[in-house]
């Protein structure tokens, strides 16, 4: 066999696999941290807004052979946080604390997903979803006082219904003078029921243009809850 041959049909292809091997075990990468959450998915439920905020806590597992990093935690909200562990060690679970104040959360049902930023090329980045219901300490319905277009030098009035969920002495409940003699209110309580009337009274006005101002009524614990009352005052038609 000549030597062209040889170096063709063995020598090349063996310096290639070699070159190969030796690629192969210097980038060769164990098992890599990898994390996971139980569950990804917290429901708080309904959450009564004057008993504070409430925690609920989420398992961090890390499933890898190395320690898992975790680089950052974004709770894609403002009425959330959370808190753990900044490294979870293999085979070993951490523990994140997520605190909801019911006082800054939306009206209705809402849903938040928090982020958490690993180390990890398996799982970068792992979602958290947060769903929760705040139940209001009062409400008015509706909650805002639109008397729309008014002629001047009338008088006009709209009745709201208050509602109390927490449980307190609605007789001391207040409504706060607004400092106008053209808008005044009043409430009729209904004994027995965590609901009463409130009558708003506006007017007459002289002025035209826009009109607002601010009501509020005062509870006994110290708690309030504002009505914002608009209207404008049109020209009368001649």
């Amino acid at each position: 066999m000549s030597k062209r041959r040889i170096l063709t049909i063995i020598i090349i292809p063996a310096l290639l696999i070699s070159g190969l091997a030796v690629f192969l075990i210097n980038n060769r990468q164990g098992p890599a941290a990898e994390l996971v959450l139980m569950p990804q998915q917290v429901h708080f439920g309904v959450i009564p807004e004057w008993e504070g905020p409430v925690t609920r806590y989420v398992t961090a597992r890390n499933i890898g052979k190395f320690p898992l990093d975790i680089q950052n935690v974004h709770t894609g909200c403002s009425y959330a946080e959370i808190t753990g562990p900044e490294i979870i060690q293999p085979d070993t679970d951490g523990t994140f604390q997520i605190v909801l104040n019911p006082e800054t959360l939306p009206d209705h049902e809402t849903s938040a997903t928090a982020t958490l930023f690993t180390d990890s090329p398996k799982t970068p980045i792992v979602h958290l979803t947060i769903v929760a219901t705040a139940k209001r300490f009062a409400t008015l319905t509706p909650n805002v006082c639109k008397f729309g277009n008014i002629r001047p030098e009338t008088r006009h009035h709209k009745t709201f219904k208050l509602t109390v969920n927490a449980p307190l002495i609605t007789s001391n409940t207040r409504l706060l003078p607004s400092g106008q003699e053209t808008l005044t209110w009043e409430i009729t309580p209904n004994p027995g029921a965590d609901t009463s009337l409130v009558t708003v009274r506006l007017g007459p006005l002289k002025d035209k243009g826009t009109f607002s101002s601010l009501l509020t009524v005062h509870f006994s614990n110290q708690r309030t809850l504002t009505l914002p009352v608009t209207a404008k005052v049109v020209p009368t038609d001649r």
